[in-house]
């Protein structure tokens, strides 16, 4: 998965990130590269909803665009440690040795697996989970759902709207989601948050994944409506909903689902922006849309000081505007593999956002991700200098046994891919990631920066073939 996004920190005036990219120059636009290597993200609770935000955000919301805050606050113990000691090159290599997050690895073996020194539950004996990701377009080639529904809010307008996009069952199904899902989790590049069980449930702000949701009928007011009185709070202008009356039914040909939306009354949903009050604007390329549980009108805005109107605010009704997130980047199906940890979400949303994507990742087929990584290693071992190998020979024999591998896992045979990998090309590439820290008479891989990288690559594509053997 790229990192790319990762490096766009460097703001505000902060010197630290020089000083990691002089320290660890080939770390320079990893995933390291970035906020979360000192930072942490963090969660608050309004309104009865979290919102977690990722390092970037959380500083900013907790510290301050104008540095109100405690910045220790924002720290995660390797950013701790590291002020401490004065924040240089010289103390990013006084603290190599020690083990901040106390993970049992210390911090100069993190980062040469490319895992957060700072973060206990990113250690290099945990691989990013499976992922996949979906562009605009292959999501415009998957089955297409459309439904007409009202977006109840709690303090904005209500609007009554027709999306478009694929259900979010069906875009599970195209990920690969495995037997052993139980529920998703929805991430917006803003930080804000999302549960939702796969099955129904019935807690009234769980909206469910599998399954549909109760149809209802169009409920207008003259009072409630914006363009008719200045103090309304619904917005009818959607011309799907033109020639309905009030009380008829509305009619949705395959019913009312949970919906990843990527088109708003025919139009492509505008893609949010940050505003300079870091709030989100916009709600695309794609927004998740929940549907009524408890069907109802578009009651009135909880903020309104007149709630002497056809439908006043009602507590207890089913606000869905609320529980539907805009400019979804990220989908995080749970539990996570044994052995897996979070891919790097939140930092990458905006990059996303961008680009008109959005990726899947968690308890999916892991397939596709392991053939993308062996690419990347065969890449890794045909572009290395054969003086990085005992003899030449060699170089040609890894890459026959990787590709070997690759083919296996291609069609089907899990098994025999992993056999292959665990027994006779890691054993020819791991002396310098154990205790000695040099090649053994063993390793084929005689350059100690590139066995390294092969180790660990390596050791990615072991534990994710562990999903499925």
């Amino acid at each position: 998965m790229s990192t790319s996004g990762f490096a766009a920190y460097h703001h505000m005036g902060e010197i630290d990130s020089g000083f990691f990219v002089q320290t660890y120059p080939d770390k320079a636009g990893t995933k390291l590269d970035s906020c979360t290597l000192c930072h942490s993200g963090g969660s608050y609770v309004q309104n009865g909803k979290v919102t977690t935000l990722g390092s970037c955000q959380w500083c900013h919301y907790s510290y301050g665009y104008d540095a109100s805050g405690k910045i220790d606050e924002t720290l995660n113990p390797y950013g701790l440690v590291y002020k401490t000691m004065g924040r240089s090159s010289s103390a990013l290599k006084a603290i190599e040795d020690l083990d901040s997050d106390g993970d049992g690895y210390p911090n100069k073996v993190e980062i040469a697996a490319l895992r957060f020194p700072g973060d206990k539950s990113d250690d290099p004996s945990k691989v990013p989970a499976p992922y996949r990701v979906f562009s605009r377009e292959q999501l415009e080639c998957l089955p297409q759902h459309t439904q007409f529904l009202l977006m109840n809010a709690h303090k904005s307008t209500d609007f009554y709207a027709e999306y478009t996009g694929v259900s979010m069952e069906d875009l599970l199904k195209a990920a690969g989601m495995l037997a052993t899902a139980t529920n998703i989790k929805v991430f917006a590049p803003d930080g804000f948050s999302q549960y939702h069980p796969l099955n129904f449930d019935p807690n009234p702000i769980f909206y469910h994944v599998f399954g549909g949701y109760p149809s209802t009928v169009y409920n207008y007011s003259e009072n409630a409506d914006i363009s008719e009185n200045p103090e309304g709070w619904c917005d009818y202008s959607s011309l799907v909903g033109s020639g309905v009356k009030n009380g008829d039914p509305i009619e949705n040909e395959d019913g009312l689902k949970l919906v990843l939306a990527v088109f708003r009354d025919g139009d492509y949903l505008d893609p949010g922006i940050l505003t300079p009050q870091n709030k989100l604007d916009g709600e695309g390329p794609f927004r998740v849309v929940p549907p009524q549980k408890v069907p109802g009108p578009p009651d009135q805005r909880s903020t309104a000081t007149n709630q002497n109107v056809t439908w006043p605010f009602d507590p207890a009704a089913d606000h869905n505007a609320g529980f539907s997130t805009r400019s979804t980047t990220i989908i995080k199906v749970e539990p996570l593999p044994e052995g897996t940890t979070d891919i790097n979400t939140l930092e990458t949303g905006w990059k996303y956002v961008d680009e008109g994507k959005i990726v899947v990742y968690g308890a999916i087929d892991p397939v596709p991700t392991i053939l993308g990584k062996m690419d990347a290693l065969l890449a890794t071992l045909k572009s290395s200098s054969w003086k990085s190998f005992k003899n030449p020979i060699y170089q040609k024999i890894l890459l026959i046994e990787v590709s070997l591998a690759k083919q296996l896992a291609k069609y089907g045979k899990h098994k025999a891919a992993l056999k292959l990998l665990r027994n006779s090309v890691l054993e020819h590439a791991d002396g310098c990631s154990t205790a000695e820290g040099h090649p053994d008479k063993d390793d084929w891989v005689t350059d100690c920066n590139l066995q390294k990288k092969v180790y660990w690559d390596l050791h990615e594509l072991i534990v994710l073939f562990g999903i499925i053997v």
